[in-house]
This record gives C-alpha cells, sequence and structure tokens, in this order.
C-alpha cells in the first residue's frame, strides 16, 4: 500500500477509535488509534502518507479522555477537517481528515462515544446519548427568511404611555418571558445548570422539536453544551455551520428554512435532504461577544416559526445573556476568593491583590531596590526532631509557621518562603514603607513573643521548648518573579539576603540580631546593644551588628 504505514498503524478490523483511510491509488485502510498517532511523510510516523503534498512531520491525534485531538504540526500545505483548515480540532465521528492528496474519516469506535450525553428530560437509563452534528457549508442550503437585532432589556413604560393594543400586546410579552425566565432561571449558579433551564424556557415558549446551545471555541468551530428534544426518541440533531457563521458574525438572530443534504453524498452528486425545516437561532451576546448560539429546530413544517417566535426567541436570548453573565461573575468572585486565600498564605496583600487583577508584569520586571529581609531558624531542629515523632514534628513546624506568618503579614511584609526549619521575610516592593526597617524589627520582636507563647503551651503538654534566633539586615537586593516557566516566586536575592542569613546565624535562641543599616534606618524606638565586629562568611569586612532587646519605653510609658 503506497498511502499505508510502515510501521505500526497495520490495516486492522474497524474495531475502537480508528482513521479509515482512502488514497489517491485506490487503496484504502483501516488504522487504530492509541494515545498518541503521529502522520505525516517520515517513516518514523505512526501512519506514514507517501504523499508529496504531506509535511515530514504533518500533524497528530492524541487521546484526552475519552476525546481525540487532531493538531496540525505547521505543516506546510495544512491540515484540513470537513474541509475547513484547522490547526487543533476535537474530532467527532464522522470528520474527514484531508492531508494532502489522502483522506482519513475518524471513526470512535465501541470505546468514544460520538458525542457526550447532556442532560435533559429526554435522557435517561436505555435511552441513546443525544447527537449533534455541525453540518458543513457544503451540505447546508438554508434560506434565510428574516434577521432581528439582539434585543436589549429595557424598562416598561407607563400605563398611560401605551395607546394601542399591538403595543400593549409586545410589553406584556416581554414581561412574560422575562417572568417566566426568571422563575426557572434565576436560581441557577452555574453555567452549566443556566444552559439547560435556558432550553426548558424556550420549549416551553416556543414549538420546537429539537434545541441545542453550542458555544464558540478558538478555532472557530461550535461545541454543544446543552440539547433537549419535544419527544421521547433521540435523533441525530443537524446544525448547519452557515446560519452558525451568520449569527456570530452578524451578532443578529436569524430565521431559516434549512435543507440538510445527507452526508453520504456531495452537494454536486445528489441532493438528498432531510427534511426542510424551520429553524432560528439567536446570539447569547456578553459585552459585545458571542458566548453561545441558541438553535432551535422544528421538522413538522416549514414555516413552523415565524417572525413573531424569532422576536420571543430574542427576548429570551437577552435575558439569558444577563444570566449568563451574572454566573460568569459569581464563578469569577469564588475563584478569585480562592486565589486570594492562597496567594494570601505567602504574599503580602498587595501582592496578591496584584496578582488577583492581572497587574504581574510589573512584578516581572525584576529591578534593584531597597529591602529589609528577615530570618527566623529554629534553634537545634535536628535534635529536636530526633527525639519526636514525625508526626508531631510536622505538627510543631506547622503551628510555628502559622504563627510567624501572621507575624508579617500584621506588619504588612511579604513572607518569601519557608527553607527547613527557617522562615524568611522581605519587606520592600511592590508595598514600599518609609518606616519599612522599623516594620521588620517589630515583627522579629513579637516573633519572638509569639514563640514564648507557643513555648508555653508545648511545655504545658510535656514537650521540650524551641528556641529561635532571627537575623534583620536592610539594603540594595535584586526583587521581581524569578523561577522556571512553570514554577516562580516573587523574592529578593542579593548580598543583603545573604547577610540577613549570615546575622540569623550569630543570634543565639531568643535573640534578635540587626545590621547596623537597620538599627539606623529604623530610627529611635528601639533599645539596642552594639555586638563585637564579626567577619561572616561572604564578606571581606567585618560586620557591625547589633542585639535588638525589645522597643524602648518612653516616659509617658514608665
Amino acid at each position: 500500500m503506497s498511502q499505508g504505514s510502515t510501521q505500526s498503524a497495520k490495516s486492522v478490523s474497524p474495531r475502537g477509535p480508528h482513521l479509515k483511510g482512502r488514497f489517491p491509488d485506490g487503496t484504502t485502510g483501516d488504522f487504530p488509534l492509541g494515545d498518541l498517532t503521529t502522520l505525516g511523510r517520515h517513516p518514523s510516523n505512526t501512519l506514514r502518507l507517501v504523499d508529496r503534498e504531506v509535511s515530514k512531520e504533518h500533524a497528530t491525534i492524541e487521546r484526552m479522555g475519552r476525546d481525540f485531538i487532531l493538531r496540525d504540526l505547521g505543516s506546510s500545505n495544512g491540515t484540513f477537517v470537513n474541509g475547513r483548515r484547522v490547526a487543533e480540532l476535537r474530532l467527532r465521528d464522522g470528520d474527514e481528515i484531508s492531508l494532502g492528496t489522502s483522506k482519513l474519516v475518524f471513526h470512535s469506535g465501541e470505546a468514544v462515544p460520538a458525542a457526550p450525553p447532556v442532560p435533559g428530560p429526554s435522557s435517561g437509563p436505555g435511552r441513546a446519548a443525544p447527537r449533534v452534528t455541525v453540518v458543513a457549508q457544503s451540505h447546508s442550503i438554508p434560506a434565510f427568511l428574516a434577521q432581528m437585532d439582539q434585543q436589549v432589556p429595557q424598562n416598561f413604560r407607563p400605563a398611560e404611555q401605551i395607546q394601542e393594543l399591538a403595543t400593549l400586546k409586545r410589553e406584556y410579552e416581554k414581561l412574560r418571558i422575562a417572568y417566566e425566565f426568571h422563575r426557572q432561571v434565576s436560581q441557577q449558579g452555574k453555567q452549566a445548570d443556566l444552559f439547560e433551564q435556558i432550553l426548558a424556557v424556550a420549549f416551553q415558549l416556543l414549538a420546537a422539536d429539537h434545541g441545542v446551545i453550542l458555544k464558540p471555541g478558538t478555532d472557530g468551530q461550535f461545541t454543544p453544551v446543552a440539547v433537549k428534544h419535544r419527544q421521547g426518541s433521540q435523533p441525530n440533531v443537524m446544525v448547519s455551520d452557515t446560519v452558525l457563521q451568520k449569527v456570530a458574525e452578524t451578532k443578529k438572530g436569524v430565521l431559516t428554512a434549512d435543507a440538510i443534504i445527507d452526508e453520504r453524498f456531495s452537494s454536486s452528486e445528489s441532493i438528498v435532504a432531510q427534511g426542510i425545516r424551520s429553524a432560528m437561532a439567536v446570539p447569547l451576546l456578553s459585552k459585545g461577544q458571542v458566548e453561545a448560539v441558541l438553535f432551535l429546530d422544528s421538522r413538522q413544517q416549514t414555516n413552523a416559526f415565524s417572525e413573531k417566535d424569532l422576536t420571543i426567541l430574542s427576548g429570551i436570548a437577552a435575558q439569558a445573556a444577563i444570566a449568563l453573565e451574572n454566573a460568569a461573575l459569581g464563578e469569577q468572585i469564588q475563584a478569585e476568593a480562592i486565589t486570594r486565600a492562597e496567594l494570601s498564605r505567602f504574599l503580602s496583600r498587595a501582592v496578591a491583590e496584584a496578582v488577583i487583577r492581572g497587574e504581574t508584569e510589573d512584578l516581572r520586571q525584576s529591578r534593584l531596590a531597597e529591602v529589609t529581609c528577615l530570618f527566623a531558624d529554629i534553634r537545634g531542629f535536628t535534635t529536636l526532631s530526633e527525639n519526636e515523632s514525625p508526626q508531631e514534628v510536622v505538627s510543631m513546624l506547622n503551628e510555628f509557621f502559622t504563627l510567624m506568618a501572621g507575624v508579617v503579614f500584621r506588619h504588612e511584609g511579604n513572607l518569601d518562603k519557608f527553607i527547613g526549619d527557617c522562615v524568611m521575610a522581605v519587606w520592600g516592593p511592590p508595598l514600599v514603607h518609609p518606616d519599612d526597617p522599623a516594620r521588620a524589627l517589630r515583627a522579629a520582636l513579637e516573633m519572638q513573643d509569639a514563640v514564648e507563647v507557643l513555648n508555653g503551651s508545648r511545655m504545658a503538654a510535656g514537650k521540650r521548648p524551641i528556641e529561635v534566633g532571627i537575623g534583620v539586615n536592610t539594603g540594595q537586593a535584586v526583587v521581581g518573579y524569578m523561577g522556571s516557566t512553570e514554577r516562580h516566586e516573587f523574592t529578593a536575592i542579593g548580598d543583603t539576603v545573604n547577610t540577613a542569613s549570615r546575622l540569623c546565624g550569630l543570634a543565639r535562641g531568643g535573640e534578635v540580631v540587626a545590621n547596623q543599616s537597620t538599627v539606623q534606618k529604623a530610627g529611635i524606638g528601639f533599645e539596642v546593644e552594639p555586638m563585637p565586629v564579626t567577619q561572616v562568611k561572604g564578606k571581606e569586612r567585618g560586620v557591625q551588628a547589633y542585639r535588638v532587646l525589645g522597643l524602648e519605653i518612653t516616659n509617658s510609658q514608665r
């Protein structure tokens, strides 16, 4: 077979997910799909296509759960599905893939349903899952009978301003739609539930046989998210891509008489229609963008729907768009609350809020800035961990870290990281205070007070107390987001940070040791005593450090 695979993709019987190939030399074959199938001209591909118009590495088909995703690998001549060039697409049963002059039809087989079941009144045990097929333009002949701008909900006019019965009926119809919609839909908080209720209201107000809500993807393809049928039977609902694209482009509702040509024939061979039916499609707009398309059809008669029905459906869509916006806003608020809670465990409020607002570009711009860095380390942790069970050690660390983090945040610092049994915190960008050195020193003293409280509960439980040494330093450091593309953090690096760590090493249990720069910039209000000039690792000159004994007591406090 000149067009078939030369290696692992041998022709098989059509069982399970597979491709059915049809090649220019008249040969055909069936090829199974695994977790990853590569297609191209090179012999290393899973399915080799000996075709000059096919690139060496042309495309892949990857299994994602129960779906199969087709991806073009930047091929010269492109990858086409049902006549449309695509970069990435979730395949549906029966999709025809064209690579050069080779044709491959995707069959989902028994392992993958043709379409996921969509919950609804017509779904139930022992019944087939509803299917939706978006029919390509070559298989659809829609006649557009009417077009209508998307309605915007308006305030109702006072009774004295209504003079004509027709106007009164229109106002009543708007009120009826709004009432019925809100009565059934207003309690739904998730978009998935809203889609089901939107169809339920549409079926209640209109004589539709089938209804579908479809969402547009980034590739322009529409994916069904909800399906409903009037009767218990569940045929394959055929939706014209021409109609969907018309609604998406014009952002207007349309009324059509639509003939769907049998998929087994091309339009040039025969026009075998699956019934000329009435259909309506309206956009669900959010901030001027098409969030979804609501499609209804009736196969009873060509003129089953009228312009009045289109008006009603447009009214439903207008109310639905508001409900979807509210649901999306509610989901966003909930997601932001979760994100804020997670970020606040490590970042100050200012950094967390900046991340939530998407204002991270400034944070990514690493820059040189003045910071005050604090390290707090448990003394004798190795001995302590050897004498207690792992569960007790972890419990103690969690309690210690919780207390330290609370102190840092109360003084509006950033909890940089936990390093073993050590805590690193930084005062400085993105939220800079003129008294950051003083804030850091007050936080260090409060940390020692918190450790004493923790030790009180430990000794009451018959456990050994812990001792913590703290080092603080102020100076220039590089700050910003750092790390890999998969994981990064907002941190500070440089000699200032290293010196703070060395000062922490000098501090005995219960002590706070700060560099001269921190003490000077913190100003009055602290009781300190100088330490001997000490040579620390990484510094050519000795470091003048101070023990911070506590806050100064003023005369008014004596």
